[in-house]
Parts: structure tokens; sequence; C-alpha cells
């Protein structure tokens, strides 16, 4: 009903409820919409600064176009370096990284794609708790930006 209070009876409650869950400033359908596209635009931001690097990678309608389920925001379809660390995928977050959030977020979301893709990264755009980073050598990075010391397979040949 909170959903649809045109299903209560009572008419005046109805409205209450409606107008609640309009003016609710943390979790009502106007924030969850802004929040949705601050992720979207996360997410088009972190397609654009792999493609300057010209690294390739699926997105996550392309895999869900290919038939998977869960899928990270990003594959790369050759795996990368990042602080000496290989990652196979990228995960967006426009959120701050908070100890509750992310136990979630590893439970539900980074430890299945670990299980499907390998190691990956996580990038909490508006930070994270220092402590959070504990699972790198298990394959689970956090960053709070665009890594900037990405290596590649092709700097590595270029070195040899």
């Amino acid at each position: 009903m909170l959903r649809d209070p045109s299903q209560i009876p009572d008419r005046v409650l109805a409205d209450q409820v409606y107008q609640c869950t309009v003016n609710d400033c943390c979790y009502g359908p106007l924030v969850d919409c802004i929040k949705h596209a601050i992720g979207h635009e996360h997410e088009v931001l972190l397609r654009e600064m792999l493609r300057e690097k010209n690294l390739s990678f699926l997105d996550e309608d392309q895999l869900r176009a290919k038939g998977y389920d869960k899928t990270p925001d990003i594959i790369l379809e050759v795996p990368v370096a990042v602080e000496s660390h290989v990652i196979h995928w990228i995960e967006s977050k426009a959120s701050f990284g908070d100890e509750c959030s992310h136990r979630s977020y590893l439970h539900d979301q980074f430890w299945s794609y670990w299980n499907r893709f390998g190691p990956g990264l996580v990038i909490y755009w508006y930070g994270f708790i220092e402590e959070l980073d504990c699972h790198r050598e298990r394959g689970i990075l956090l960053k709070d930006c665009f890594p900037t010391d990405i290596v590649t397979l092709r700097h590595t040949a270029a070195k040899h």
C-alpha cells in the first residue's frame, strides 16, 4: 500500500501516506530517482574513462544481452593490473562505502562477481572507510576514483 496508496480505503489516510512518500528525503520515490540518475551518470563516466584508456570491455547491458543475470557494471575483455592486482571486472558505486552497505554489497554482489569472473575493482566515487579495503589479497580492491596506474598486457609487452 506504500507503493500504491490508492489501495488504502480511507481517503484521508491514503492522501497522508502519499504525501509522506513524496516528501521522504531519504527513501521516497524522488530520492530513488535522483540516486538512480547519479549512479547512471557515474557508469557513463566510467565507460568514457575506459574508452580513453583504449580498454576493451563489455558493459552490464551487453552482458545481460548475452544471458548473464548477475553482472558487474563492467567486464574487461582483457584483464588489467591495478596496484599489482589483476582485475577482470569493475563495479561503480556512486555512494560512500560505509560498513553496513559494503557488507551487504559484498554478500549480494561482489563475491558473486568474484566467483563468476575472478578478481575485481569496486569504485566508491564518494569515498569509503579505509578499513573496508581488506579483501585485496582475495581479489576485491576498493578505490575512490578511476585508477591512474592501470597496467595492460600492451604495457608489459612493450617493456620486454
